[in-house]
């Protein structure tokens, strides 16, 4: 009655003698679904086997109709594969998609692209309880399979070959692994007790029009199954239960040991962990409401109470969490209890009713904080309840029923528990093993499973001979079914595969092309040789590196131990070679650069660059230098490395410095507007002439008395702009461009500045003379009476030769030849000086009184002049004769006595002039 179907087949293949295409896909199969999370994905695992040798297996994912998923092009999920086993996962979001496998070498295509076309991501239910929730097995007209495609049931059951036997059929877990997954259609079963679709193919049509995925049902529904007997099936496995009513007189017992419980342990260990699941659906209490109503008839008191139903639903539903290992697992519970006693058709019998008492259990379990998560199912005797008969055996749901029932459901799973989907979370599949292979010899095979799992089955053919218990068995060619159990009993199950025995090749070897003890960011040359033709090259390392290339030579990098082995072409792996240990040396640290200044400069600058030195015995610059310091005056980037003690070098620098160098504009040239040798107090104007091809914005001077700068004017189309020189100054323009770098200075001019005499003083010399005085010495000495030119003396005296107004002007002559001749720099005018002596006839004596030393001075000249003194009683005390006098002459009367005394003299022409004299000591 269990048709024999293969869920997750792994054919292992050693030679291409095998009768199949190049690609065969194990898992998943047509039509199965996998629960999605919380974020609409699920991890999708693909599995099967190639019989060429492959490097990369990569699928892809297209959904059935547009809108019903996410499309996945090619994506590699396996790379470098062995033993002609492959496996891979990838993230699928919710979706009813096409999925294509193909086998890539090189990064060309190998053999065929095989393809399942049709594969969920979606929701799994299981459901659970009696008749209502299984079906009456009246296949009514109103009892449809779902319109949509995406609805599936685990379809192993034959309905026609099942009613014979009803209702004592029992699901072997063995049978599980063989499993056909169907379209819930109005003739599938939902396997592995479900009596046909039922309602169910509404309610799926519903849930994946509203989720938009496929939607998955397992059914483990059973007859007449009170609540108490599934929790005595799951907590006395080894007993039968009795039943808590008889169909006839002769069947006492209507359960074998662990049933009904067993159907459900065993879907959710097996099915739930290989596909996942969302929720079990929950639906009992018309059995118990019967045994009631049946006490009630007789008179006795009824055995269903709130209390022991809320005890018998609160310990089935711990007890599946706990055989199941998770506490995440949700239930929905149906509020149902609508029933009769036995013999409904029966006029003598109570009529149908609900009961509260069920009722109110089913709502105190579905609030218990302790049995959380639970949610309310559909409530049901409101359904068909208007007459006796209405429903089937006053039981079962029929015609328009199934329909009302459906819907019910619908709401209670997408409205009444409003955001169900999105936050219930579900139970995710679980990673189905790996089988892995070693060629051990021409007819020896060693197949290994992964450690950890409790217990290992390994069944030669189709879960047939145990012929072995531990993770690893040596065989020869054959075919196996394998099986795993976690702790918690959840069975993990690894189809029919096939393998074949061959010799092994021997392992390659390997060598090094360089020293092993390598500095760290370097590599070494591992290089390798072996006797098999065209082999896959396989390295390893530890510790373990991933996607090490699969060549005959690797360039490592890593510190690590190395070793290699080669695929033959019957996908047979040969020993590992010996391994190559490779021990990095450190690498000093990456150093710094510090600069002297900004990295961007002009022609003709430099800036100074400083490795740091930490760890450092050497170094060496991208422009070859080996000192920790270098000058830089071209553009470019530069970095630096250190080199260590042990002779390794770092990494480049952390900064790259991008030296830039900007070009200075063309040179301008000067020239003077005038003479460049001038008198104090005159001045000369530079011009400048800047190469317009430059366009520079700004120009400069350079004097000895600094840097005077300025901008071109923009409104002048040819601007030459000029600076008035009034010193002595070597002179040089400059111009500077938009980068801010300044030409070459100019040719030069010397600009000089000639000084002028000191303005003069005048002063009385004598009583008939005047000199010019000044800090220096003028070369000419030119005199003015009232504004009129008198004389040019090269002495600084003057005898005036009348009296009034006089000034001076001192003058310097330059062996300077100017545009206006020879350079003369003269002084400024001096202050005016009024020249009118007193004199007798024209005869000047000074000092009066003096101490006896006198200066006689004339206006005129006097010639031959006798010199008499008298006392004032008219005695003469001195004489005295004066060849001439007109420049001052001293005459010495130191010898006479203090006093007055009269000072006579008398010219050879008989003019005489006479004044007091006074001599005082």
């Amino acid at each position: 009655m269990f048709k024999r179907i293969g869920l997750f087949i792994f054919l292992l293949i050693g030679t291409s003698q095998f009768l199949f295409s190049q690609i065969t896909i194990s898992s998943p199969v047509l039509r199965q679904v996998f629960q999605r999370d919380l974020s609409n994905k699920a991890s999708l695992t693909i599995t099967g086997n190639y019989s060429q040798s492959v490097d990369a297996i990569q699928v892809k994912l297209t959904a059935v109709k547009v809108g019903q998923g996410t499309d996945i092009d090619w994506t590699t999920i396996s790379s470098n594969p062995l033993g002609g086993i492959f496996k891979g996962t990838l993230p699928v979001k919710g979706g009813w998609y096409k999925l294509e496998v193909r086998g890539t070498l090189a990064g060309k295509i190998v053999g065929n692209i095989s393809t399942i076309d049709k594969v969920g991501i979606g929701e799994v239910f299981v459901i659970a309880g009696q008749s209502n929730a299984g079906g009456s097995s009246m296949l009514e007209a109103n009892e449809t399979g779902a319109a949509d495609d995406r609805v599936n049931c685990a379809n192993f059951i034959s309905p026609r070959s099942y009613y014979p036997d009803f209702p004592f059929q029992h699901a072997d877990l063995n049978q599980f692994s063989i499993i056909e997954f169907s379209q819930l259609k109005k003739t599938a079963a939902i396997g592995p007790t479900g009596l046909g679709p039922y309602y169910w193919g509404k309610v799926g049509d519903a849930l994946s029009a509203k989720l938009n995925v496929p939607i998955m049902f397992f059914n483990t529904g059973w007859a007449g199954a009170s609540v108490r007997v599934w929790r005595e099936s799951a907590e006395n496995p080894t007993v039968g239960v009795p039943s808590d009513f008889q169909f006839d007189n002769t069947n006492n017992n209507r359960y074998v040991p662990g049933y009904p419980y067993s159907n459900l342990s065993a879907v959710l260990s097996y099915y739930g962990i290989n596909l996942g699941v969302r929720a079990v659906l929950w639906m009992e209490g018309e059995t118990q409401n019967l045994l009631n109503l049946d006490a009630i008839a007789n008179g006795l008191t009824p055995p269903v109470t709130i209390d022991n139903y809320l005890d018998n639903l609160r310990r089935l539903v711990k007890r599946t969490r706990k055989d199941l290992g998770n506490n995440k697992l949700a239930w929905v519970v149906a509020r149902t209890s609508y029933s009769s006693q036995l013999n409904c058709a029966n006029q003598n019998t109570l009529p149908p009713s609900p009961s509260p008492i069920i009722v109110n259990a089913q709502n105190q379990a579905i609030s218990d904080p302790t049995l959380a998560p639970m949610y309310p199912g559909p409530f049901t005797d409101n359904i068909q309840v208007s007459k006796r008969g209405e429903r089937a055996d006053c039981v079962h749901f029929t015609g328009k029923g199934l329909d009302e029932v459906a819907n019910a459901w619908i709401k209670a799973l997408t409205e009444d528990n409003k955001n169900f989907f999105e936050t219930v979370e579900p139970i995710l599949v679980d990673n189905i093993p790996t089988v892995s292979l070693e060629c051990v010899s021409e007819g020896v095979l060693k197949l290994t499973l992964p450690e950890g799992y409790a217990t290992y089955e390994w069944f030669n053919s189709d879960l047939g001979k145990v012929v072995g218990t531990t993770n690893t068995i040596n065989t020869g060619s054959a075919s196996f079914t394998a099986r795993v159990t976690r702790s918690n009993g959840n069975i993990i199950q690894i189809p029919k595969f096939t393998v074949k025995a061959n010799n092994p090749p021997k392992a390659p070897i390997v060598t090094a092309s360089s020293d092993v003890n390598f500095c760290l960011g370097t590599s070494v040359k591992l290089q390798s040789t072996t006797e098999v033709v065209s082999p896959i090259y396989e390295w390893a390392s530890t510790p373990i590196i991933s996607n090490l290339p699969r060549t005959k030579d690797i360039d490592a990098s890593l510190e690590g131990t190395y070793k290699l082995r080669v695929i033959d072409k019957n996908d047979c792996a040969s020993p590992y070679s010996t391994e190559v240990k490779l021990v990095a040396k450190p690498r000093p640290e990456k150093p710094l650069i510090s600069t002297s200044g900004s990295t961007e400069f002009c022609e003709g600058q430099t800036i100074t660059l400083t490795s740091s030195t930490k760890d450092a015995v050497g170094y060496k610059w991208s422009n070859g230098e080996i000192t920790q310091a270098i000058t830089v005056k071209k553009a470019g980037t530069y970095n630096v490395q250190t080199i260590g003690t042990n002779g390794c070098e770092s990494l480049s620098s952390t900064d790259n410095i991008n030296i830039r160098v900007n070009s200075l504009p063309a040179t301008p040239q000067i020239r003077a507007l005038s003479d460049t040798v001038f008198c104090d107090g005159g001045s000369v104007n530079l011009e400048l002439s800047r190469n317009d091809v430059d366009n520079s914005p700004k120009f400069g001077w350079s004097k000895n008395s600094g840097i005077v700068k300025g901008v071109f004017d923009p409104n002048n189309s040819n601007p030459k702009p000029t600076i008035t020189i009034t010193g002595t100054e070597l002179v040089r323009g400059f111009v500077t461009n938009v980068s801010g770098c300044d030409s070459k200075l100019s040719n030069a001019i010397q600009v000089v500045k000639k000084d002028n005499p000191s303005v003069l003083t005048i002063l009385p010399k004598s009583t008939y003379s005047l000199v010019a005085r000044s800090d220096k010495k003028a070369e000419q000495y030119v005199w003015k009476l009232d504004g009129k030119v008198q004389s040019s003396l090269v002495d600084s005296l003057i005898r005036p030769n009348d009296n009034g107004s006089y000034t001076v002007i001192g003058k310097n002559v330059y062996k300077v030849k100017t545009l206006s001749g020879i350079l003369t720099c003269q002084s400024a005018e001096s202050e005016k000086f009024d020249f009118n002596p007193y004199n007798a006839k024209g005869l000047s004596i000074y000092p009066n009184p003096s101490n006896g030393r006198f200066y006689l001075e004339s206006q005129n000249e006097f010639k031959d002049a006798i010199i008499n003194i008298f006392t004032i009683d008219g005695k003469l005390v001195y004489e005295g004769i004066i060849e001439t006098i007109k420049l001052p002459k001293v005459l010495d009367l130191s010898s006479l006595t203090e006093g007055t005394y009269i000072l006579r003299v008398q010219t050879s022409i008989g003019s005489k002039v006479s004044k007091l004299i006074r001599i005082e000591r």
